[in-house]
């Protein structure tokens, strides 16, 4: 199978009986098949998603997804640290979405702080990233990761006003962290549709 994409989930306890359950925003997927790539979802179960990774099937790479506190240790948290560790083994681009990226600076050493006024919110971004045009972008973080925060491993793509970063790149260039949801416009949107198929390689 070609064009594989893993991406984890949520984490979360729902409903009256507070079950706990895997879940994503249904609109990943419709994000993942207009990149014309097929999505795999995988369990917040470590011992399935290491049986996942021992079968030789094809991926073209992984998305960590965005929701809750990165700094908490569960299920989620392991999976997540697996699936890093083999993309840097295999070299497969692996992309962090919000939470995803956040959880990536932190696997290499670097901090996240309180942030305020970055939930809810549209905000400029700009950098390399946005070839020197001021980009809107929308923003549902409690976190985010200063300039002087983010590992000398990383390049800074796009920032915000406030000197907080939104999106960038390690130095193989095999690990992305992008801060705002693509998955929560109508629309992909043609940047974002050109940064995501210019880092999985997909056609």
């Amino acid at each position: 199978m070609k064009n594989l994409i893993l991406i984890n989930q949520r984490l979360d306890r729902i409903g009256k009986f507070k079950e706990l359950r895997d879940n994503l925003d249904v609109r990943f997927i419709k994000l993942i098949l207009n990149l014309k790539m097929i999505p795999l979802l995988i369990p917040n179960n470590l011992k399935i998603v290491n049986n996942i990774l021992k079968n030789k099937i094809r991926i073209k790479g992984i998305i960590l997804s965005p929701g809750g506190n990165p700094k908490i240790n569960d299920d989620r948290s392991r999976v997540e640290d697996k699936l890093i560790k083999f993309s840097k083994k295999r070299k497969i681009p692996l992309l962090g979405i919000c939470r995803g990226a956040q959880k990536i600076n932190l696997f290499f050493g670097g901090k996240i702080k309180r942030v305020k006024n970055h939930v809810r919110k549209n905000h400029s971004i700009f950098g390399s990233l946005t070839k020197k045009k001021i980009i809107k972008v929308n923003s549902y973080h409690n976190f985010g990761i200063e300039v002087s925060d983010l590992p000398k491993t990383f390049n800074i793509l796009a920032k915000t006003q406030d000197d907080f970063v939104e999106c960038f790149l390690s130095n193989n260039k095999k690990l992305m962290g992008i801060m705002w949801h693509p998955e929560r416009y109508t629309h992909l949107r043609d940047f974002e549709k050109k940064i995501l198929k210019k880092f999985f390689k997909c056609n």
